[in-house]
């Protein structure tokens, strides 16, 4: 579930942990479930009859959508036809886009995975459903870990030159918990691995000692425990705030009458929430020693100095949007956070932001997560504070706004269009008339039939397929036609030889956005890292969502990825 990591973009991958809690992404560090708090007795049949007030239904994961699917078509016979049931998130997706989509409220029913994303679930308001992996122990542990012919005995023993594997910033096993046992220490760090990666760091010597879960180390002959963690809560199941209140409670006793094998291959069951409290405490610890650490250089000092910058403000003004860098941060109490911005302006600001108000705002994952960030502060006035600074008080999440950085990528004009192939592919001309198919960055739309036997098909889920897809189709040839020029923004090249590619018109017309913002195509967050303009195609999703636009008023329609999925599945068999 990590990627490979590079030590600059510390800050932009941080997830919030001050009252988010640790991370687990292994099953093995999940929780077991006491005695079930809801009954499991009632027959599904009553349920079925009960109506939902909502007619979508998105299920948010992060593990493999093979795993949800007879979960999604069970849910699918309870609900019937008019609800709609997504599947949204897979094993590649990051545990800051997952707390994002909660934030945002794009996940109605959240298998968090972690215990920090079960706090995150919970800090926007969600509501217990379930725990996941209720037949493991109800608690876990991080462990450090060397080679087994290691001179390394103890913590004692490790040095300045001593190099230790991490995994990401996210993870409680691989990371978060280890820096707390780490406090007062100073090493050389190699971090964003997964955790085979970090168990064969060690074995081949790249690293001196390496951070996972007990239970991924405590059989191998080949590696030698030499520290054990604190406990580590498991994670749980919520429902969005969204919801009705009777919509959350037919939906969990839905997923409670379950047949058994489907809670099992989706990883839930009955039991109370896990109690996070001990969690925030060692969390708050661990914060002040990342808020001094600086994993740009090695070595890693895992402490602060007594050393610390003061600045000094200049004089303000009254705009209402203030833009500036985050360059520094403290905490007020339990419940304030301080932050300084060095504003466009010159001048220096403090702001003051309440914990749970940053909880709720995109992108600002940590507080050490914000350090370098461009932000832009709206619709607040400075007010003068003591000691001259002026001060910006933060009450509402959408005050504070975090500016995305946008990747580089290769931005072109001068491309024809030659042929429409689908929705969401075009085949284009550059300079040299070399022919080149470009398919769109961002969104996916519905297929199109490319064979006699699927135009004929009789299959409802075909039909209802190519329904969409033929008008998403008509729809892209009404925007652009046949001869017109086009800007391009590659972003990569997929496993078809295609240029995966912002499209834009030549007045900037942004033709993602439109496909989505009319419900005829849905944001591919599987691939959404390569898009350079995602907060545009999210924020017009969530407006097609709401409005029931096309694809969202129909409950039969099926995401192409799983449709796609589907119909290799049926190929195969």
């Amino acid at each position: 579930m990590f990627n490979s990591y590079n030590p600059q973009y510390f800050i932009k991958f941080l997830v919030f942990i001050g009252v988010l809690g640790l991370s687990g992404c292994n099953p093995i560090e999940s929780a077991k479930s006491p005695t079930p708090t809801i009954s499991l007795t009632s027959s599904s049949s009553g349920i079925k009859e009960q109506k939902l007030n909502t007619s979508t239904l998105t299920i948010g994961i992060l593990s493999k959508p093979s795993y949800y699917q007879e979960l999604t078509a069970y849910l699918r016979s309870e609900f019937g036809n008019k609800v709609q049931i997504v599947i949204d998130g897979d094993e590649s997706i990051s545990y800051e886009e997952a707390r994002k989509r909660m934030i945002n409220k794009e996940w109605d029913i959240a298998f968090t995975l972690s215990p920090i994303l079960s706090v995150a679930a919970k800090n926007n308001d969600y509501h217990f459903a379930a725990r996941m992996f209720p037949n493991n122990p109800p608690y876990y542990q991080a462990t450090l870990f060397t080679k087994s012919t290691s001179s390394i005995q103890s913590l004692n023993d490790l040095k300045s030159t001593n190099t230790i594997a991490l995994g990401d910033f996210n993870s409680a096993s691989s990371f978060y918990v280890p820096a707390y046992d780490l406090f007062g220490k100073s090493l050389r760090v190699d971090m964003g691995h997964r955790g085979k990666d970090i168990k064969d760091l060690v074995k081949t010597g790249k690293a001196d000692v390496g951070a996972a879960a007990y239970e991924a180390v405590t059989n191998d002959k080949d590696l030698k425990i030499i520290h054990l963690s604190k406990q580590i809560p498991g994670a749980n199941v919520y429902l969005s705030p969204k919801l009705s209140e009777s919509d959350r409670q037919i939906i969990t006793k839905v997923l409670f009458n379950a047949p058994d094998n489907i809670r099992k291959q989706a990883n839930y069951g009955g039991g109370e929430e896990s109690d996070y409290s001990q969690l925030i405490k060692i969390s708050q610890r661990t914060e002040e020693i990342l808020r001094c650490a600086n994993f740009q250089q090695n070595p890693v000092n895992f402490y602060c100095s007594d050393s610390s910058q003061n600045q000094k403000s200049n004089n303000s003004n009254n705009t209402s949007e203030i833009l500036g860098r985050i360059n520094g941060w403290s905490r007020q109490n339990n419940e304030i956070e301080s932050f300084k911005l060095s504003g466009k302006d010159n001048t220096v600001y403090q702001i003051i932001v309440p914990r749970k108000i940053l909880n709720q705002i995109s992108g600002a994952s940590n507080p050490i997560a914000l350090q370098g960030k461009e932000v832009k502060i709206i619709n607040i006035a400075p007010q003068k504070a003591q000691g001259g600074m002026f001060e910006l008080k933060i009450t509402e999440p959408n005050q504070l706004n975090i500016l995305e950085d946008i990747p580089k990528s290769s931005i072109q004009s001068n491309y024809q269009v030659k042929q429409v192939d689908d929705g969401d592919t075009i085949t284009v001309t550059d300079v040299s008339n070399q022919e080149i198919r470009v398919r769109f960055a961002c969104i996916d739309t519905a297929e199109t039939p490319k064979s006699d036997a699927e135009k004929n098909s009789d299959n409802p889920a075909d039909k209802n397929q190519f329904l969409w897809g033929n008008q998403a189709k008509e729809r892209l040839e009404s925007i652009i036609k046949i001869g017109d020029q086009v800007k391009l923004n590659i972003v990569d090249t997929d496993r078809y030889g295609r240029k995966v590619a912002e499209v834009r018109l030549e007045d900037g017309t942004f033709i993602q956005q439109i496909l989505v913002k009319e419900g005829l195509a849905m944001v591919y967050r599987q691939y959404l890292k390569n898009c350079a303009s995602a907060g545009i195609v999210q924020q017009a999703e969530a407006e097609a969502k709401q409005q029931r636009l096309n694809i969202w008023a129909d409950s039969q329609f099926t995401a192409p990825w799983d449709w796609r999925s589907q119909k290799k599945s049926s190929n195969k068999s």
